[in-house]
This record gives structure tokens, C-alpha cells and sequence, in this order.
């Protein structure tokens, strides 16, 4: 039986079946780290005999990336968001699809830290809005 989450994942792993990869994924791309590995697990298609893996280990990379950032920035925080989500949030599958094609259009990123390359992307995709300046008292 095919539990929800492995069928919205397969869903999401065919979807992206029509996004042009990167590489070819290969076992070293789920333990090389960098930018360029994150988006080629990100872009397996449908024909890889590795997708379910690959687009299982990106989708939680990106939403680990997300977590830790929203709580990194929480309220009352020293830190200040690098990046903010809209409303309403966009899919898991839009997002994956939308860093794949960052990565590709970023390829000067492709051998920094898969972490650093997620934060770069989603502050480019997902900028937060301008604060008005503080007055002096």
C-alpha cells in the first residue's frame, strides 16, 4: 500500500519529469554536500531509477533548510529573515523546481555548500519586503 506521502512524492518526482537536469544523479550526489549535487537530486526525472530517493532527499533538504531558517529568525530574534515565504506558501514541488532552475542559471554557485546555495536561492526568489527606516527618538 502506497502511503500519501510516497504517492505526493512520486507526483512531485514526475512533475518535474519535464525539468531539464542538471547531471545525472549518482550515488555521490547524496553525500557530495554542494550546490550543484542538491540540484541534481532535485532534478531527477521520471526515468531515473533513482527519483523517488533523489526528490524524497531534496524535498527534505529544502524544507530542513526552511525549518531552520524560520526558526533561526523567529520573532524576537537577533537574526533577521534572509528570505520570506509568500501567502499563501508556495508547494514543495514549486519551490524544488524553482531552485533547480536557479541552480542552473547560477552555475558560480554549483560548488558552494548545498545549504548556502538553498539560502542564496530563496533569498533571490523570495525576497523579504522593505521595512521603513527606524525614526531616531
Amino acid at each position: 500500500m502506497m502511503t500519501r506521502w510516497t504517492g505526493a512524492a512520486l507526483a512531485a518526482a514526475l512533475s518535474l519529469a519535464t525539468t531539464p537536469a542538471l547531471a545525472q544523479v549518482t550515488p555521490d550526489n547524496f553525500v557530495g554536500g554542494k550546490t550543484s549535487d542538491l540540484a541534481a537530486l532535485c532534478a531527477a526525472g521520471a526515468s531515473d531509477p533513482n527519483v523517488v530517493s533523489a526528490v524524497n532527499f531534496c524535498h527534505g533538504y529544502l524544507l530542513a533548510v526552511g525549518q531552520f531558517h524560520g526558526e533561526l529568525t523567529r520573532r524576537g530574534s537577533r537574526v533577521g529573515a534572509f528570505f520570506c515565504l509568500p501567502e499563501p506558501r508556495p508547494t514543495v514541488a514549486s519551490i524544488t523546481a524553482a531552485f533547480v532552475t536557479w541552480a542552473g542559471a547560477n552555475p558560480q554557485f554549483a560548488g558552494t555548500p548545498a545549504v548556502e546555495g538553498v539560502v542564496r536561492f530563496a533569498t533571490d526568489a523570495y525576497p523579504c519586503p522593505s521595512r521603513p527606516a527606524r525614526r531616531a527618538s
